[in-house]
């Protein structure tokens, strides 16, 4: 029995088609993370410029002419309605700049009328007529703890006699960031539970293929398996039929010729001799044929006098060939048997399309702990191109069977251009323990 079986290529591949669905998902979701980071913060951002324009636009605008003009009654209008949105957290923060950087309002009353050197977006906003904000680490006015990040906001003002002036507010970056966290969320989900749920369905898909495609393996299997039961069984029944029908008779007459030489005129003896020696040679070829048709017994050192004897028909063309067999372990007869029907298909196929003058068959045992068998042909012919490696046994059924059953057996067989020209033929199978 086997030591162990061969990972099935369909389990392999459902595998890796869930792994890679894993790290595709995890990626997505790690990009969707960073992606949705940065939208959330910038539209948390945009709001912040939304709700600063409306402020100054709707609240501090309209008053403003009434404080720069010093009415009591304006300027307490709008300090209380600065004040009811400092105290609900609405804000942290207010400024009225000028052009030449003096603040000309602000929630702190003992910095209105300061001058500074105006903030670069200041100027921006009352030049140019641009709303910014950003997050800082400190506020150009100084009233802010420098240990606290704020979120920056300028947007325009204009009164009705034309004068320009830059609104600037801040807001607590924690605001800003609780709502950048709760946009991110929002937008993680839209983007990575539809990708789960589509994982989720293809998930019970791909396992109902690949049951399918395991049954229909096993049903090859057991087809292959029959193809070759029945090919053995045919085999045998030639090889017997030959042993026991024409290989009797024909050598039944080169005794009976053998007898009868001596009664042959001594001027005739020399045909009879040689009629005689075509019977033996008849003969001779048709066990040799029997041989290659059903193989004797493949255990043990027979596997490699009968990988010898596969080389005969090479040797009777004049072909050097170079048979290295290494020490062997006790193969269970399915190694063996598929082993010896490589190495038939092989060298027959160097045989009748190589045109090689050397070839060397190589049989050892691989790894230190004997963990698989290599039969390994290599030759001198015409070789193959390297781009047709791959598809040389597609025209040979034979070839093509025993290949499957390697791949069913946990192995491997390939044919590869030789180093030096030619053609290698290589076929590996994990050995099997037998008890």
């Amino acid at each position: 029995m086997r030591a162990g079986s061969p990972v099935s290529p369909v389990r392999r591949q459902v595998t890796t088609f869930i792994t890679v669905g894993v790290i595709v998902l995890a990626v997505i979701a790690f990009g969707a993370v960073l992606a949705s980071r940065t939208v959330a913060r910038a539209e948390a951002l945009r709001d912040a410029e939304r709700v600063t324009d409306r402020l100054a636009h709707l609240v501090v605008e309209p008053l403003l002419a009434g404080v720069m003009a010093d009415d009591p009654r304006a300027r307490d209008e709008l300090d209380v309605a600065i004040y009811n949105r400092l105290s609900d957290g609405s804000i942290s923060e207010v400024n009225v700049w000028r052009r030449d950087g003096t603040i000309v309002y602000a929630d702190q009353a003992r910095i209105i009328g300061t001058r500074k050197t105006p903030p670069a977006e200041a100027v921006a906003a009352i030049e140019r007529n641009t709303v910014s904000a950003e997050l800082q680490d400190s506020d150009e006015a100084g009233v802010l703890p420098g240990d606290e990040r704020f979120v920056e906001v300028y947007v325009p003002l204009a009164l009705a006699d034309g004068t320009r002036y830059a609104f600037e507010a801040y807001f607590s970056s924690a605001r800003v960031d609780s709502q950048a966290a709760a946009l991110v969320g929002t937008l993680v989900a839209l983007a990575v539970v539809p990708l789960v749920v589509l994982q989720l369905v293809q998930l019970p898909i791909a396992l109902s293929l690949a049951r399918r495609v395991r049954r229909q393996e096993a049903e090859r299997v057991r087809l292959l398996q029959r193809a070759l039961s029945s090919s053995d069984k045919e085999r045998a029944k030639i090889a017997a039929d030959l042993h026991d029908g024409v290989v009797q008779d024909l050598a039944g007459a080169g005794y009976a010729l053998a007898a009868l030489r001596t009664s042959v005129a001594p001027g005739r003896r020399g045909v009879a001799d040689t009629v005689a020696g075509a019977v033996r040679s008849a003969v001779d070829e048709l066990r040799h044929l029997m041989v290659d048709i059903y193989p004797p017994d493949l255990s043990g050192p027979g596997l490699a006098v009968a990988v010898e004897g596969l080389v005969r028909p090479l040797r009777e063309r004049n072909v050097d060939v170079l048979v290295d067999v290494a020490p062997l372990p006790t193969l269970d007869p399915e190694t063996a048997a598929s082993i010896y029907r490589v190495a038939r298909e092989t060298l027959m196929n160097v045989s009748k399309h190589s045109g090689a003058s050397h070839v060397q068959v190589l049989l050892e045992v691989l790894g230190p702990e004997q963990e698989a068998v290599r039969l390994r042909v290599c030759d001198d012919g015409v070789g193959i191109p390297a781009a047709e490696a791959d598809r040389q046994h597609d025209g040979h059924f034979g070839i093509r069977m025993l290949s499957d059953r390697l791949m069913d057996l946990g192995g491997r067989f390939s044919v590869m251009p030789g180093p030096a020209g030619g053609t290698v033929a290589e076929a590996v199978l994990p050995l099997a323990i037998v008890v």
